[in-house]
């Protein structure tokens, strides 16, 4: 990772200055050379101006929240919802019509793992973790064994598309994890990685 030269970090310190950002440079001198470098291109990924109009939007949004005259919370539309308790027939035709679905190659997953393990005393991905069953099954492997299972209950006519997005942070160590344990039995070119904020790509 090359340090940037002095005419570009000026120039992305106005950027930040310009937006009234420009504290996030504070310490920026104290850093190692390393350091200064992994901010520098961080920078470079975040739009100041954008993150404000994103948090005056926000500020808004609540204001205007905040100054309703109405605070009745009601329930949403009865045709907006639905529910199987007691309800034994739709939990039957719900089940077929979306192993149906698998079947035709119209499901995919979605798995929002961008969050490290800190809480839990461990600084790799949540889905990294042993959480202390009998098996020792990390949560990923857990999420593996239940796609592969709908495949095979449905006969789905592909594999069902796994998109797994990460943090900057997480991605590599995730998807290290997912080599090293041959993908769970799951083919490679199912999942797919990519970076909260960023457009996916193949892994």
């Amino acid at each position: 990772m090359s340090t940037p030269s002095s005419s570009d970090l000026e120039s992305l310190r106005n950027k930040w200055r310009d937006s009234k950002q420009d504290h996030v440079f504070t310490f920026y001198d104290q850093l190692s050379s390393e350091e200064q470098s992994s901010l520098y291109n961080q920078l470079l990924t975040i739009d100041p101006s954008r993150v404000n109009s994103i948090h005056a939007a926000a500020l808004q949004a609540e204001k205007e929240a905040s100054s309703s005259s109405s605070d009745d919370i009601s329930p949403p539309p009865a045709d907006c919802v639905g529910t199987v308790i007691g309800q034994a027939d739709q939990v039957k035709e719900w089940n077929e019509v979306g192993l149906k679905s698998i079947k035709e190659g119209k499901v995919g997953v979605l798995l929002m793992a961008g969050g490290q393990g800190t809480r839990l005393g461990s600084s790799a991905p949540k889905g990294c973790y042993d959480i202390g069953l009998p098996s020792h099954k990390s949560l990923f492997q857990l999420q593996a064994e239940r796609i592969k299972r709908l495949e095979i209950v449905a006969g789905a006519s592909q594999p069902i598309p796994w998109y797994i997005m990460t943090s900057g942070p997480t991605r590599k160590p995730t998807e290290d994890f997912f080599r090293q344990h041959s993908f769970f039995g799951l083919k490679e070119d199912q999942i797919v990685f990519f970076e909260q904020g960023e457009s996916r790509t193949n892994s």
